[in-house]
């Protein structure tokens, strides 16, 4: 067989290739590039940085003790109402999409001088006008570097993404719990308003759970469980009560502080972290099971008088 054959052949399978309309996304909608967008967010978020320096992390960082609050941060009212008709998934994925949110950060690399944006948590919208939740651990930086009177190093500013691409920069950190493992954050608007979560209340063991977040490789992945166990720890060194809604849906790294919905689309947790079970522990051997911890959403909603 010639080169010339070969090559000829080859250059046939592609064509063949094009035609299927394999090399054009627009034919086939339901498949998504994030990553796309993610990566178009870093000129958005540097342009609005060089507009509005108080968007920048330093700025967030230098007035953390300022913003946080133990107040009550808003009013119930201010919170969507839940929803009492169940969805098939389908429909839930549609409905929850616009208001679980990429959390993101903007770096630059001072080797390679070069800046860029990349996804590294979840959050959700509580409210239209910006305040948002996620997980204490991912937001832990600012609050320790802010009350040591420092900046993350090479960080610029952090911001979130909702299902369109939309970039909404974080302004202030309100509220923080780390025991529990929640912080309230408020983010700026811009000119889109957020579309905020409708508000669920307390969900019993059996109560279906649907997650949709951004474990690593995969924003906006959507599982399907149950809520499987609610169980209440008093901490040792603080006497302040650690609440644990166990849920089966699955997730991993990049999915903290991203949405737990039921199945009428209401928010019923935060994804917060994993515990393996192994049957030799001393070895981390024989995995059994993997419990799934997330904040229940009483501890959001009662920030709300």
């Amino acid at each position: 067989m010639s080169i010339k054959f070969v090559i000829a052949l080859f250059v046939v399978i592609l064509s063949l290739s094009d035609a299927s309309g394999q090399n054009n996304p627009d034919a086939h909608p339901i498949f998504r590039s994030d990553e796309a967008k993610v990566q178009a967010s870093t000129a958005k978020i540097r342009k609005l940085l060089n507009e509005n320096p108080s968007f920048s992390i330093d700025s967030v960082c230098a007035h953390v003790t300022e913003t946080l609050t133990e107040e009550y941060i808003g009013h119930k009212a201010d919170l969507k109402k839940p929803l009492k008709r169940k969805l098939d998934p389908r429909k839930l994925f549609e409905l929850c999409k616009s208001s679980s949110l990429l959390y993101c950060k903007y770096e630059r690399d001072a080797k390679n001088q070069r800046d860029s944006a990349y996804t590294g948590a979840s959050a959700v919208a509580l409210t239209a006008d910006g305040i948002c939740a996620t997980n204490y651990h991912v937001i832990a930086p600012i609050v320790l570097n802010g009350a040591l009177g420092k900046s993350p190093t090479g960080q610029l500013a952090q911001f979130i993404m909702d299902f369109e691409g939309y970039v909404y920069p974080v302004e202030s950190i309100i509220y923080t719990d780390p025991i529990n493992d929640l912080a309230i954050i408020k983010v700026n608007p811009l000119d889109k308003p957020l579309s905020a979560a409708h508000i669920g209340g307390d969900a019993a063991p059996g109560t279906p759970a649907y997650c949709l977040a951004n474990p690593s490789g995969a924003t906006f992945h959507f599982t399907e469980g149950m809520v499987s166990n609610a169980s209440v720890k008093s901490d040792i060194y603080t006497g302040q009560y650690k609440y644990i809604l166990d849920i089966t849906s699955d997730y991993g790294r990049g999915a903290s502080g991203g949405p737990v919905y039921d199945d009428c689309g209401n928010l019923i947790g935060l994804v917060s972290s994993t515990f393996s079970l192994y049957a030799r522990p001393d070895t981390y051997r024989n995995l059994q099971m993997v419990y799934k911890y997330s904040v229940p959403i009483f501890l959001i909603t009662e920030r709300f008088k």
